[in-house]
């Protein structure tokens, strides 16, 4: 920001019209205010008004950021370092006679958090409670609860009139009585019990009436955060009986959850085990003494039946569904295949279960349709998502005449046809082997912690990642394990390039170095040193390939449904992840019992 000599005055700022931006905007909040703003700034410098247009940048700069309160005070103060001490001053002599609550808390807590200034603190307070008050809404809740959350940290931070925020989230507490339809009541009760505030025998009451209400209105997620702020408030109190029932009326939130899955039309025992197995983990760790939890244990037992039952379903959902094909005989060839087995061998026989698609009988498959169908192969294909917007187009025909172009349609079509063959697999061997192995071995974290540890797919400081990914994918819990899986194979693709010496960043013109992603390092040419042709394919068509599901860059834009990770394509991403973690640790076992074999013959 350009600087004026002399410096703004509070007379500029009061000459400026402020006002009108406040007054005309619909929403009184900083962000609602910044870009009207700027277009005053800008219709300031075309008038040639260079005070009027300094003062409304300043004003833009302000009202720029959304400040979250949880955020540490350094950082708010980094968001602002461009204001220059000519601004601040000018900041420090407005501030007092800001009359819009909203701006005037900004101000001040700028001037907080970058001179420390301890008036400006105790000003921003009762401005951010007014500001609060004037954006209070049930629907629209974060708008106030950000402000009672900044103003209650800035009255702890200085001791000063912390008991005036609690009277506020206090009131607001009492006007809705635990009937808000979202999540205002639940996130001040947090800050209340952050700060171990007191009568939590009231508020105990009140969590339970609003999660008795949530659960009346099938809103499983809020019933069950507001059941857990009902067992920290009897902890407050050493009501540990109390508490235990709270959290068991949390984890049985899971339970209802799932029985609504299987109430709906359709209905899917896929989503209703996924909650089971959450609600399994729950009762298994609601706290207190062994004899204490011996309802709850015996409650995740039960549940854990149910849930064996639901996953019987889940394998005939899948059979039901997979084009009517009858893959019976699959399904149980896979069960047998890990039927008997102790847990790590049970394991290593699910990651050895079939083979990464057959890149070389796959390309035969797509030429020999391209000359049956002669006629659907004319034309390029354009893929569509269910907005109707264009995700992939086949680049030329299969039957081309051009070599390049031809051979770049055959693999698109390629990647169209592996989604088929990575379901299908899914469905016949992976999941009934995966059923199998829940049905006989009650898993836990470190057991998979243990086997996967010593992988040299996995890097130093990542194990308990890739094992939480494993375990969450093994018991079912495909939205966990995709989500945590998919990052970390990408930096194994890195890592296992770094040891072999191959650069995996790149230097920008201001001497940052960024990591390529998986869609660079894929197609390294040295890549195919460390994978072998079907299984890079399958990374390549899993992950990064728009004709193919594309996964990697579907979930780091937000793109994938509920749904569809409870597809079996995530089961096949799980299992793929399970296979680059399990192969090097048997082949090196391999070499060690042929190595002993051969020392014995001799």
């Amino acid at each position: 920001m350009s600087r004026l000599n002399p410096p703004l005055t509070k007379d500029d700022f009061n000459n400026a019209c402020w006002q009108d931006v406040v007054n005309g905007s619909e929403r009184k909040d900083c962000l609602s205010y910044d870009s009207a703003f700027s277009k005053k700034s800008q219709e300031a410098q075309e008038a040639g008004n260079l005070r009027d247009q300094a003062v409304f940048v300043v004003l833009a700069v302000v009202t720029s950021a959304a400040i979250k309160p949880e955020s540490t005070e350094e950082f708010f103060a980094d968001i602002f370092k461009n204001l220059t001490d000519d601004h601040l001053e000018f900041l420090a002599g407005i501030a007092p006679e800001i009359s819009d609550p909203e701006l005037q808390a900004r101000v001040a807590d700028i001037l907080w958090v970058r001179r420390r200034d301890y008036r400006m603190a105790q000003l921003a307070i009762p401005a951010y409670l007014q500001s609060a008050t004037t954006l209070e809404s049930p629907e629209h809740w974060t708008h106030c609860v950000d402000r009672m959350e900044r103003a209650l940290r800035l009255a702890r931070k200085i001791k000063h009139k912390d008991e005036v925020v609690f009277s506020h989230i206090e009131a607001v507490l009492d006007r809705y009585n635990g009937e808000d339809p979202l999540w205002l009541s639940a996130k001040l009760m947090e800050l209340l019990q952050e700060c171990q505030f007191r009568d939590p025998s009231k508020y105990a009451a009140l969590s339970e009436k609003a999660a008795t209400l949530a659960e009346s209105s099938s809103d499983w997620r809020r019933a069950r955060t507001l059941w857990g702020i009902k067992a920290v408030w009897h902890r407050m109190e050493k009501d540990y009986s109390k508490e235990l029932d709270a959290s068991m009326s949390a984890a049985e939130t899971y339970v209802k959850e799932a029985q609504a899955a299987l109430s709906r039309t359709p209905s899917s025992y896929i989503v209703a085990s996924h909650f089971l197995q959450q609600a399994v983990e729950a009762f298994r760790s609601i706290r207190g003494t062994k004899e204490e939890t011996v309802g709850a244990k015996a409650r995740a037992e039960e549940v854990h039946r149910l849930l064996l039952q639901y996953q019987e379903e889940t394998r005939n959902e899948m059979i039901t569904s997979s084009h009517e094909m009858d893959i019976s005989e699959w399904v149980e060839e896979a069960r047998n295949h890990v039927r008997g087995k102790d847990f790590q061998e049970a394991l290593f026989a699910l990651a050895l279960l079939g083979t990464p698609t057959n890149v070389s009988r796959l390309s035969q498959q797509v030429q020999q349709q391209a000359r049956e169908f002669v006629a659907s192969h004319l034309f390029p294909v354009v893929m569509m998502n269910e907005m109707g917007k264009v995700t992939a187009r086949q680049p030329g025909s299969v039957l081309s005449s051009n070599p390049e172009e031809a051979e770049a349609a055959t693999r698109f079509e390629m990647c169209r046809n592996a989604i088929y063959y990575q379901n299908l697999q899914a469905q016949a061997y992976v999941e009934p082997a995966r059923y199998q192995i829940n049905l006989e071995h009650g898993v836990r974290l470190n057991d998979m912690l243990s086997i996967i540890s010593h992988s040299p797919f996995v890097p130093p400081e990542r194990e308990y990642l890739f094992a939480k990914g494993l375990y969450a994918g093994l018991t079912g819990d495909f939205f966990t394990s995709t989500h945590i899986l998919i990052p970390q194979i990408e930096n194994s693709v890195r890592y296992i390039m770094w040891r072999r010496g191959i650069i995996t960043s790149g230097l920008d013109d201001s001497g940052i170095q960024n990591e390529h992603n998986l869609n660079s390092t894929l197609n390294r040419p040295e890549i195919t040193s460390i994978f072998d042709e079907n299984t890079l394919f399958d990374l390549k068509c899993l992950l990064v390939e728009h004709a193919g599901s594309n996964l990697r860059n579907r979930m780091a834009h937000g793109l994938i449904s509920d749904s569809e990770f409870m597809s079996p394509l995530m089961s096949y991403i799980w299992w793929l992840t399970l296979r680059l973690c399990c192969l090097p640790i048997l082949i090196h076992q391999q070499r060690v019992e042929q190595s002993n074999s051969s020392t014995d013959a001799i």
